[in-house]
């Protein structure tokens, strides 16, 4: 087995039982048949150049009309939040006051921080689809950015 990872440069899994090999398998056809998608979402031709609908900016006229597009763009500010993570989130809580009521009317402290931990997130169409869940560390990032007095507080360290 070393030889093959060293020397060929090859990938060696083992597995205890046929249902994680099955799992396995699951997981390695997902990622191909996916990898055209993403090599396609990422091909801008440029390095530096990013998409115009997320650096381009949002109008937001007198009315309120482009204030939900900005709040999803705050919550996609969070570093490692997708937009379908951002999307999950504005689904629940269409805007930031909605959001600070919510935490609230918590009872505990633990109940805020874990407030947006089991949204969950879709992701994908048709045989390629998933759902997961916001989880717990995006929850807690999240609700001290909302809460924390403290301007120079690191939401990404860890304790």
């Amino acid at each position: 087995l070393a030889d093959l990872q060293l020397d060929r440069q090859m990938q060696v899994s083992s597995f205890e039982t046929w249902e994680e090999l099955g799992e396995f398998a699951m997981m390695f056809t997902k990622a191909v048949a996916q990898a055209p998608y993403k090599r396609q979402q990422e091909n801008t031709g440029f390095s530096f150049y990013l998409e115009k609908s997320w650096c381009g900016g949002v109008k937001v006229d007198r009315s309120g009309k482009g204030l939900f597009q900005v709040w999803k763009r705050q919550i996609q500010q969070f570093n490692r939040v997708s937009v379908e993570m951002a999307e999950a989130i504005v689904s629940v809580y269409p805007s930031p006051l909605l959001l600070i009521e919510a935490y609230e009317k918590c009872s505990s402290e633990q109940e805020r921080v874990n407030m947006l931990a089991n949204i969950p997130v879709h992701r994908g169409d048709g045989v390629t689809a998933t759902c997961r869940r916001i989880g717990p560390e995006l929850s807690r990032r999240i609700y001290l950015q909302m809460t924390s007095p403290d301007p120079d507080l690191c939401l990404d360290a860890t304790g």
